[in-house]
């Protein structure tokens, strides 16, 4: 059985730090630290989908996240199955699957793994990874166990849609704040053609637009060589 006060507790942290900046490996790595202690595992690995296959993978020990490259190289394992279904996969002896999984299972068999469960990844009804639980030894996974896998499960997918937010912000911002430094610029680059050529702000416009396109350049980069560097028209 799992550690239900324990895994109050690891909801309760990291639902608080979802509300603070982070960074996005390191919360991963700690997740996975969380699995192991919470269902008492000999360690637990994550897989992250690209264009269709799992490719991304972190787990701990640091073992753990050798096998789940092996995983990743055949794709073929318990995160795959997991993945590709949408469903909890559960195996209580890697060994079964043996013929199936040669590669894989050859490596969990020296690291002394013998079952795991996969566990999928979802988001907006689209698979995007799933994560793998490993214990040393045959174990029952009653239905608590499995929800509350998933519930961990489901954290993993909030923590990794937050850090998308949070960038795509973040190039907004910066976008914006580019948009607006350009804008000064070119004010500023207008008012120089036109107190120089004593004309309006606006036929200073049509001579920096004129020069740039004659150049094959930006109004942006006109405006620089016009403010910065002294260029007059």
């Amino acid at each position: 059985m799992y550690d239900h006060a324990l895994f109050l507790q690891t909801v309760s942290r990291f639902s608080g730090q979802l509300l603070e900046p982070y960074d996005v490996d390191e919360v991963l790595g700690d997740l996975m630290r969380a699995f192991t202690a919470v269902f008492d595992l000999a360690g637990a690995g994550l897989a992250l989908a690209e264009e269709g296959e799992l490719r991304r993978t972190t787990g701990f020990p640091d073992h753990v996240s050798a096998l789940e490259q092996v995983e990743q190289e055949h794709q073929a394992g318990p995160c795959v199955e997991a993945f590709r279904s949408g469903e909890v996969f559960v195996l209580e002896d890697l060994g079964q699957y043996a013929d199936r999984w040669p590669a894989y299972c050859r490596a969990a068999e020296d690291l002394g793994l013998t079952g795991v469960v996969g566990v999928p990844l979802r988001l907006s009804g689209n698979h995007v990874g799933a994560v793998d639980l490993y214990s040393s030894r045959a174990r029952p996974w009653p239905r608590d166990d499995l929800h509350a896998a998933q519930v961990l499960a489901h954290m993993v997918t909030a923590f990794l849609v937050n850090a998308s937010k949070l960038r795509q912000q973040e190039q907004l911002t910066e976008q914006l704040q580019q948009a607006l430094d350009s804008r000064t610029l070119i004010e500023q680059a207008k008012g120089i053609v036109a107190e120089s050529k004593r004309i309006s702000v606006d036929e200073a416009f049509e001579l920096i637009r004129r020069h740039a396109r004659s150049r094959r350049v930006t109004v942006r980069a006109v405006s620089e060589a016009i403010v910065g560097l002294g260029l007059r028209l």
